[in-house]
């Protein structure tokens, strides 16, 4: 197999080269006469990284990375870790807006996500916190093969936690040795930012005050209660370990292994074939900065790692999709698979706030997690029954909308699974991350599991558009109900020493003016819905890994129902949404793909 040297495009800055027709020097591959790979991987952010890092360990194996951004090593608006969010609204961030959300307030919501070698590991909040051990081990119910066990031993494999120091552990720090990996390429940590005031020791007296507990670990699949999260956080430099500094950077010298940055992939192409057969894949369609069109060869496979919202719509550009979309478009279906774009889920992120009565230094790497007897009490099992009573109503407004891609009976079958997990399981309603900076203390937070589900859907002929984006945030008025108990909730966790005590009560946001002490549910849902509404930047789910029959898109292979070789794996297929945070997950399911993905080669 050709060999290729990375070194010399990352050292000479052409690594776009090989999509944009430049002539390299002798003894180097031309690329734009024979851009030609095993595996071609279409984005290199958190999954598609850790899939080629893993790929390209063999060196009979040729891998090529398309990426649309560039590298960003030593951008400080990546490797600063005493602030979170500096790269969001720059040229890192795709900044996606959103077609108007009727359900809240007709807002169209920017959603970020990471444009640059690293992906959304580029400037999203570092928090690494896997899901709850029961989302996980409801998955095989559903055909899929993967549980918290397979999971967790995944994830620990690319893990390197760095135990906390002394200094830490005095200031409340826990961990469980169990719960982590230490031999992995993602280095983990608790912040050595946080602060060393006794604002642990305030909030948490006043989340136990509420009946939430103290938790010392939220990667051993319980997650429940109040405490430190890590990070990922290279400890000793001081920088954030994003999915470039730990998947790539260490790897560069690979002669097997090459990254396109500044190239943005538009449509798989496709060998002719029979009516009835798989289609098979056998190149990547890109541009340049320049726009100019090339395509890079797949020899094997192309493997679409290029996030929930531009994955699905690379499909429908390929012809693989709703026909009634594509056709749109004028484009010729290749594969008629309805759920592409399909089943879009997004957490819905609220805040309230405070003046402090002093200042606090330091980052807050705090959070906490409420169950739905946390948020509700002896109210739970009430919410629950009377939301199982709505589940044929909510499954068939899905159902209208979802274009074919699954039934109404499918669809009610997936929202009692989510619905159970909330009242029967370990499974937390909501989190809580309790926020301060300077005078100002607050919190953010957001529903876990909403039950609308969203779509993405291309809706212009143009090749790097991005796709329409609608989350359908708050269309299920259990979604609202949610986020009215949690709201409560939060109000109940700023108005209760001794938190209380810290703040200026009559700096309340929103006040009891706004929202009176004995507001109904009905005023809390007003002020919902007129208030502003973020995206948690957690989107998934639309190349769901589900059988066919219930909305899937991909097989437990990641293999794209249909084609002969083309897989996706981001975090698009994961089916639902999880507690914790969506990157834990994924570098997980990441390393399970590649393994998967290697055990093809060893059978060839």
């Amino acid at each position: 197999m050709v060999k290729y040297n990375c070194r010399w495009f990352s050292r000479t800055g052409l690594l776009s080269s090989l999509a944009s027709g430049f002539t390299l020097a002798k003894g180097q591959h031309d690329a734009a006469g024979n851009s030609s790979f095993d595996y071609v991987i279409v984005g290199g952010g958190t999954a598609g990284l850790v899939v080629a890092s893993r790929l390209s360990e063999d060196a009979r194996v040729s891998v090529a990375v398309i990426e649309a951004g560039n590298f960003e090593r030593d951008n400080p608006l990546v490797t600063t870790t005493t602030q979170v969010g500096l790269g969001r609204g720059t040229s890192i961030d795709w900044q996606y807006l959103s077609v108007p959300q009727i359900y809240a307030n007709n807002q169209s919501l920017l959603w970020s996500a990471g444009k640059g070698l690293g992906g959304s590991s580029l400037i999203n909040g570092m928090t690494y916190m896997r899901p709850s051990s029961s989302q996980m081990d409801l998955w095989p119910s559903l055909g899929l093969e993967i549980d918290w066990n397979l999971l967790l031993n995944y994830s620990a494999r690319g893990e390197h936690f760095q135990i906390p120091s002394q200094a830490l552990v005095d200031l409340g720090v826990g961990y469980e040795p169990l719960a982590h990996g230490y031999d992995g390429p993602v280095k983990t940590c608790i912040s050595p930012n946080i602060s060393t005031s006794n604002l642990h020791d305030i909030l948490n007296a006043t989340f136990q005050a509420l009946g939430t507990p103290p938790r010392h670990e939220f990667n051993d699949g319980d997650l429940r209660g109040f405490g430190y999260q890590s990070a990922t956080i290279d400890r000793d430099l001081g920088i954030r370990d994003d999915a470039a500094r730990a998947y790539y950077y260490p790897f560069a010298e690979r002669d097997n292994l090459v990254v396109m940055v500044n190239t943005t992939a538009t449509r798989i192409l496709w060998s002719e074939n029979r009516a009835g057969q798989e289609v098979v894949a056998t190149a990547i369609e890109v541009v340049n900065q320049r726009g100019e069109t090339s395509r890079v060869q797949a020899n094997n496979e192309i493997i679409l790692s290029a996030g929930a919202i531009r994955s699905p719509a690379i499909l429908e550009r390929s012809g693989v999709g709703n026909p009634a979309v594509l056709s749109r478009q004028s484009i010729d279906v290749r594969v008629d698979l309805p759920a592409v774009g399909e089943n879009f889920q997004d957490q819905t992120v609220l805040s309230m706030s405070a003046t402090t009565k002093q200042n606090f230094t330091g980052f807050p790497a705090f959070v906490a997690h409420a169950s739905l007897q946390d948020l509700l009490g002896p109210n739970a099992e009430s919410l629950y029954d009377s939301t199982l009573a709505k589940l044929p109503k909510y499954a068939a407004i899905i159902a209208a909308q979802n274009g074919g891609a699954s039934s109404a009976a499918v669809q009610e079958h997936l929202l009692q699974t989510q619905l159970d997990l909330l009242l029967k399981s370990n499974t937390p309603a909501s989190e809580i991350a309790p926020i301060m900076v300077g005078g100002l203390f607050g919190a953010v937070y957001w529903p876990l599991q909403p039950l609308s589900r969203g779509s993405i859907h291309i809706n212009t002929t143009n090749a790097t558009a991005p796709p329409a984006i609608d989350g359908k945030f708050f269309q299920l008025d259990f979604d609202v109900q949610i986020a009215v108990e949690t709201s409560k909730f939060v109000r109940r966790f700023l108005t209760t020493p001794p938190v209380a005590d810290i703040i200026d009560m009559s700096s309340l946001a929103p006040g009891f003016d706004v929202v009176p002490e004995n507001a109904t549910d009905e005023q809390w849902a007003a002020w919902l819905r007129s208030s502003p509404v973020e995206p948690n930047l957690h989107h998934l789910g639309t190349t769901a890994m589900l059988p066919r029959s219930m909305g899937g898109v991909v097989d437990n292979d990641f293999k794209v129902y249909g084609t002969k070789n083309v897989r996706v794996v981001d975090l698009g297929a994961l089916p639902f949404q999880v507690a914790g945070h969506s990157m834990a997950v994924l570098y997980g399911v990441a390393e399970w793909a590649s393994e998967k993905i290697k055990a093809t080669l060893r059978l060839t």
